[in-house]
């Protein structure tokens, strides 16, 4: 079981093959599954060894409770799928829809992920990463100012854990 890890940028060609690096080639050989994940913060394609997708996707599903989102999951991960395999040349065939959902035109930047590899528009990719860091620095200050204030509280001597 490969575990994959790393960044590479490549570019998609005019018959919308993406080269594959070498480094993933070994636990991405075969068939595997390539879907969109879709959302407005996070649009990229991910790549699963046949083995790991369906208990991903069975659990994305599962975990829903509302139906109308069960619905969606199942139609984003399933509906928009494909089974894919690397060519002699080391490329993957990506059908056009997927491209589009994700937003590749050209460039690609394929990270490895652990259990799976994304497939991002590398801008979009920088973005994302632009509000998670805001975030976490938000959520860091508020952290330092929930602290402060308890310190203090604890200065006074009314520190009541509240």
């Amino acid at each position: 079981m490969q575990y994959f890890i790393g960044s590479y940028e490549h570019n998609v060609d005019p018959k919308n093959r993406l080269f594959v690096p070498s480094k993933f080639r070994d636990g991405l050989t075969g068939s595997f599954n390539i879907s969109v994940f879709r959302s407005e913060t996070y649009p990229c394609i991910q790549c699963f060894t046949e083995e790991k997708f369906q208990p991903y996707v069975e659990q994305m599903i599962e975990s829903e409770t509302d139906v109308n989102l069960k619905r969606r999951i199942a139609i984003w991960y399933l509906g928009f799928a494909a089974d894919v395999t690397v060519d002699s040349q080391g490329r993957i065939n990506i059908p056009q829809k997927l491209l589009e959902k994700a937003k590749i035109e050209k460039e690609a930047l394929i990270i490895g992920m652990g259990s799976h590899v994304e497939i991002w528009n590398p801008a979009l990719f920088e973005a994302y990463n632009e509000t998670v860091d805001a975030w976490t620095k938000k959520n860091e200050i508020a952290s330092e100012q929930a602290s402060d204030a308890a310190l203090e509280r604890k200065a006074q001597g009314g520190f009541l854990g509240i």
